[in-house]
């Protein structure tokens, strides 16, 4: 009987836990999409957005969907890691590298890399 118990407790420990799961695929699905938004705005801050007169605006609304993509896949990154350390699930390879690629762009953005 005290087996049973344990067993079950445990199974409630990890079934109260998915929300991890949900949460961590939720968040990379949102953060793919916004990187993708983003990567077809890209051009306004590229060579010939540079010469336009309203390019400051331009900058700062790149920047704005930026530090969005960035802030929706490092919380998947965060949260799927969370979830790992739980049940040893395997390693985000998808939202680490959409982390990686948005701080990329933020470097070369703000290093003016961007506008050739």
């Amino acid at each position: 009987m005290a087996l049973r118990t344990k067993q079950s407790e445990e199974a409630t420990g990890y079934a109260g836990q998915t929300w991890f799961a949900h949460l961590g695929t939720g968040l990379t699905i949102a953060g793919g999409l916004s990187f993708l938004f983003l990567c077809m705005i890209l051009p306004i801050v590229g060579k010939a957005g540079v010469q336009t007169v309203h390019y400051r605006q331009n900058f700062w609304a790149f920047l704005g969907v930026l530090l969005l993509s960035l802030l929706l896949s490092s919380g998947a990154t965060v949260a799927k890691m969370m979830r790992r350390h739980i049940d040893r699930s395997p390693l985000p390879w998808m939202s680490i590298t959409l982390t990686a690629m948005c701080v990329l762009l933020l470097v070369s953005l703000l290093a003016g890399l961007l506008h050739i």
